[in-house]
């Protein structure tokens, strides 16, 4: 199948993004989003070539077990990446962006240009990760702190840097890089999803 122009066209800017980090470790059971405590769903290890890049885990209101009930479930979400290895900022953004444009429609991309620029302004400021360092993504629908927030810890941060996007669908399309039907590692998304094969 013929990848459109427009998908070339953004998988091209957004694989000048640098990469986002998150921060906590992964083996942490639980997580809070505005205040709700979320459980861990299900963590992984993410590997390229072979050897580990990060692992990532998926905190949940309540324990679910497809993709289909993870994206319609209304409740507050994260997905908590923490880097094993040092990568340079272009080659993850290269990994984030193929892994949005695989699993986003056109009109998706289209209307997330702005908080796709916006974000992109954001991780522009990191110029590597490096093994420890941390990102996380949250969606929380009902909460105070907007639609979709990302927060980058790096180990030269004593805060992390935080920001909030107000489109519902960035979330959902950010989490299907994992989850999707194109997912980054498929051994990744059955961990994220609790299942053990």
């Amino acid at each position: 199948m013929k990848t459109s122009s427009f998908k070339k066209s953004a998988l091209n800017s957004l694989a000048m993004l640098p990469v986002l980090v998150l921060s906590s470790a992964i083996t942490l059971g639980t997580a809070s989003v505005d205040a709700q405590t979320l459980q861990l769903n299900g963590n992984g290890i993410r590997y390229q070539s072979a050897a580990p890049l990060y692992s990532a885990g998926l905190y949940l209101d309540k324990k679910l077990a497809t993709t289909a009930e993870v994206m319609n479930n209304g409740g507050p979400k994260q997905l908590r990446v923490v880097m094993l290895r040092d990568v340079s900022a272009d080659e993850m953004g290269d990994l984030l962006a193929s892994g949005m444009v695989a699993n986003a429609s056109n009109d998706e991309l289209s209307r997330l240009i702005p908080a796709l620029f916006s974000l992109g302004e954001l991780l522009g400021e990191q110029k590597k990760l490096a093994a420890g360092d941390s990102f996380q993504i949250e969606s929380d629908p009902d909460g105070k702190t907007g639609i979709t927030s990302i927060s980058i810890k790096t180990q030269s941060q004593s805060q992390p840097v935080k920001r909030s996007f107000a489109q519902p669908e960035l979330f959902a399309v950010m989490l299907r890089m994992w989850l999707g039907h194109h997912p980054a590692d498929k051994s990744l998304k059955n961990a994220l999803l609790g299942q053990t094969s």
